[in-house]
C-alpha cells in the first residue's frame, strides 16, 4: 500500500489535473490527477480500483460498432435518395415530353381548323383574270385600261358554246377562254 500511495503522489506531482473528474473524485470532492500511462487517476491508484475517467475498451468498441452501422445506414439512405431523385428527374422529363407532344397535336389541330374555316368562308380577295393569248400582237383592250370596268367591254354568251367572250375591235379575235369565263363572271358579279 505504501508503494501505491507513492505512485499516487507521483501522479499528483506530474500535475495532470483533469478539468472534469472521475466518478470517485466527484463523489469525494477530490482533485482528479491522471496518470496517462495507466489511464487512472491518483485516488484510484491508491486504492487499486478501476478508474472511470477513461472509457473502457468494451464501451469504445460498442460505440465504434454503432458508428459504423449508422454510417452504413446513412450511405444506404443517400443511395435511396439519389435513386429517388433520378426517378423524379426521369418522370419530369417524360412529363415534358408528353406536354410537348400534346402541344404539337393541339397546334396541328388549330391549324387544320383555321384552314377548314378559311376554305369554307367566302373570299374577300378578287380573283385575277389572265389572258389565255400569248404574244405581243394580242391586245385584249381591257388589259391596258387604267381601271377595270367590265361594262366597258362587249360581253356575250354563246348558246352553242357558252364561253364568255370579248371581241377585239381591231382583229375580231376571241380573247377569253373557259377558265377566264369563270374569273370574269365572278368579277362581273362583284362589280355589278
Amino acid at each position: 500500500t505504501s508503494e501505491r500511495r507513492a505512485r499516487a503522489n507521483r501522479v499528483k506531482e506530474q500535475g495532470n489535473e483533469m478539468t472534469f473528474r472521475c466518478k470517485r473524485c466527484e463523489e469525494k470532492n477530490l482533485r482528479c490527477f491522471v496518470d496517462t500511462a495507466t489511464r487512472r487517476c491518483a485516488s484510484y491508484i491508491s486504492i487499486t480500483a478501476s478508474c472511470s475517467l477513461f472509457v473502457s475498451k468494451d464501451k469504445w468498441e460498442k460505440v465504434q460498432a454503432k458508428k459504423r452501422a449508422k454510417r452504413l445506414e446513412v450511405a444506404r439512405l443517400k443511395a435511396q435518395l439519389a435513386q429517388s431523385e433520378l426517378e423524379l428527374l426521369e418522370a419530369k422529363a417524360r412529363e415534358q415530353e408528353f406536354a410537348n407532344r400534346d402541344l404539337a397535336i393541339l397546334n396541328l389541330q388549330d391549324r387544320a381548323k383555321e384552314q377548314a374555316e378559311g376554305n369554307s368562308a367566302p373570299s374577300t380577295d378578287l380573283p385575277v383574270a389572265a389572258s389565255s393569248l400569248s404574244g405581243p400582237t394580242a391586245d385584249p383592250g381591257w388589259l391596258q385600261a387604267d381601271s377595270f370596268n367590265p361594262l366597258s367591254l362587249d360581253y356575250f354568251l354563246s348558246l352553242k358554246d357558252p364561253v364568255l367572250s370579248s371581241l377585239d375591235a381591231a382583229c375580231n379575235t376571241l380573247v377569253l377562254d373557259r377558265f377566264d369565263h369563270i374569273l370574269v363572271v365572278l368579277e362581273f358579279d362583284v362589280f355589278c
